[in-house]
Formats: structure tokens, C-alpha cells, sequence
């Protein structure tokens, strides 16, 4: 199956807005999230559902989430589709999908953190290329982070390869090599919990992208070795590691240990090269990844380059 770009993003195209994982912890951000895309020139359009709330953890049923998905890419003057916010939820729909209405309908789907396991799905069931990034009810609240905000919007818009990704502090190298490979990853616990499943993409020869957010050392360190378990004869070619985003301590938790440390372990997850401190994550600075185009990861320029454009 070839992979499925969306068609660029044009000045004053119409965004849908959907909440296929957790509800709005506060309305005022979704509002502040919307007049910041309208500021831009685009019309926004809400899903149905976007702000409802269902058994406390869930932004509605899993039919009405559902259907606020379907209805956006049938909707043929719905031009993209962002998710409002992460949290929980988005898995509990991949097995009812309409895969091929999203394959007759290929459009921009934004978002990261729980939206991981749509990403993952999409790319296996559909070959869409999608897109780990910004999101209306966190990051285009207040304070956007100008250099992810333009990379962002290049991404969505660029016909054009879109080259090296330039962050303004060193990765580190953890293993050397160069690879190439297809761009996919995201949330750790997240793509794990997909493993084993029919809406996990083989890992072989793809490079791999991974983050997290509240996660203590030692199971970040338990999910590489379950993803090393499961992956025998399917490793990436490459992988960076980006934020880990780990909240304070609270006492009498498990002793502390540098993530550094349990990286360094896993280097059997690739043969090729991995590298940390990569600009992607649960942070205000952050590249948008877009999953799926070609891309190249080399540790003689601790950077990682894609090789095309994301959309068409």
C-alpha cells in the first residue's frame, strides 16, 4: 500500500476541530484555541461532540467520538482535522474506524500523546501520513513557541522535502550510524499498549520517534524492554528519543535513575543510529513530526532530515 498524503493546507481552509480521546479539562482553552486559528485567516468548524464529556475521562460516548471523526472526513469542505487534546480514549475507536472512507477521503489529522494510537492505526490500516503536533486546547492557547509555531504550519502547507530539522541545542549521540527509513513513533506508553494488536505498523526499517510525559525511570524502562520483546525481527532503523517530561517525585517512590542510563541499555533496539535530547515531546518547543515520509536520521550531524514534502 502506498502511502496516502494529504493535500497541503491553503490560506483560509476550513479546520475541523474533534475530541477523540478526553474531555476539555477547561472550555476557556478550546475557545482560546479556536480564536487563535481564526486569528490565522482559517474557519473552524467543531465537531458535534467536541465538547461533550462522558464517564468522567472521556470527551463523549465512543459512538458520538466516533462519529464526529467520520462526519470530518466525509465532509468533503473539511480541509483538515486537529484534535483538540490528548488524555485517553483514542484506542477504544480503532476497531471501528471506517478505514476506507479515511482512504477515499485523505486528509491532515493533527495531533499527539493519546492521538498516537490513531496515528499508528492510520499509517497501518490506511497509509495516511499524519501529523504529531500542535493541539488547540494546549499549545495554541497563549505563549505559542515561534520556532515550533513556523515549523508547524510549514509542515501542513510545504510541497516541498522539508529538509534538516534544526533544534536550537545539540542531540545526543547514543549509537552512530546514518539510516533512512519511513518517520513513525510518538507516545511510548501509548504505541506500546497497540503492540500485538492489528493497528500496530511493523517497526522494520522505519525511523522511530519516541516521548513520554509523568513517567517514572523504571517504567519507561519496563516499555522499551516490552517493546524490544515484541519486536524480535522487526526493529527500526533508527530511533530518537525526545522528551520524557517527568513530574516531580513524590516520597517514598521508586529510587530515581537517569533515563540516560536505561537509553544506553536499550541500544539493542537498533542497530542503526539513536540519538536523545531530540526537540519533540510534551514541551512548548517542539517539532511537528509528520509520520510516514521518508526520512533520514544521522548521527554525523545529530539531526534528523525529511526527505519530502508531507502533503501534495
Amino acid at each position: 500500500m502506498t502511502p496516502r498524503f494529504p493535500t497541503a493546507l491553503r490560506k483560509k481552509a476550513t479546520i475541523g476541530i474533534v475530541s477523540p480521546a478526553s474531555p476539555q479539562r477547561d472550555m476557556s482553552r478550546l475557545d482560546k484555541g479556536i480564536r487563535y486559528l481564526e486569528g490565522l485567516g482559517y474557519t473552524v468548524v467543531l465537531g458535534q461532540h467536541a465538547r461533550d464529556r462522558h464517564a468522567g475521562y472521556l470527551a463523549g460516548t465512543d459512538d458520538q467520538r466516533l462519529s464526529d471523526l467520520h462526519t470530518m472526513f466525509a465532509d468533503k469542505r473539511i480541509d483538515a482535522i486537529f484534535c483538540a487534546r490528548g488524555g485517553y480514549g483514542s484506542s477504544r475507536l480503532l476497531n471501528r474506524l471506517d478505514y476506507g472512507l479515511i482512504r477515499k477521503n485523505p486528509k491532515i489529522l493533527v495531533g499527539y500523546s493519546d492521538i498516537t494510537s490513531l496515528q499508528l492505526a492510520l499509517w497501518q490500516k490506511a497509509r495516511l501520513v499524519t501529523f504529531s503536533g500542535a493541539m488547540p486546547s494546549v499549545d495554541m492557547v497563549e505563549n505559542i513557541d515561534p520556532r515550533s509555531e513556523e515549523q508547524f504550519w510549514r509542515v501542513l502547507t510545504s510541497r516541498r522535502p522539508l529538509g534538516r530539522l534544526r533544534q536550537p541545542w545539540p542531540t545526543t549521540t547514543l549509537q552512530p550510524g546514518d539510516a533512512e527509513g519511513r518517520l513513525l513513533g510518538g507516545n511510548l506508553s501509548v504505541l506500546v499498549s497497540l503492540l500485538g494488536t492489528d493497528y500496530m505498523p511493523s517497526l522494520r526499517g522505519s525511523i522511530l520517534a519516541l516521548e513520554d510525559i509523568g513517567e517514572e525511570t523504571y517504567r519507561i524502562d519496563r516499555m522499551l524492554v516490552q517493546l524490544l520483546l515484541a519486536t524480535p525481527r522487526r526493529r527500526p532503523a533508527g530511533i530518537a528519543y525526545g522528551f520524557w517530561s517527568q513530574s516531580a517525585r513524590p516520597l517514598g517512590s521508586t529510587p530515581h535513575r537517569e533515563i540516560t542510563e536505561v537509553l544506553e541499555e536499550r541500544r539493542d533496539l537498533s542497530r542503526g543510529p539513536i540519538i536523545a535530547d531530540f526537540m519533540y515531546g510534551h514541551e512548548r518547543t517542539k517539532f511537528t513530526l509528520p509520520f510516514g515520509v521518508r526520512t533520514r536520521l544521522s548521527t554525523r550531524t545529530g539531526e534528523l532530515a525529511l526527505l519530502e514534502s508531507a502533503v501534495q
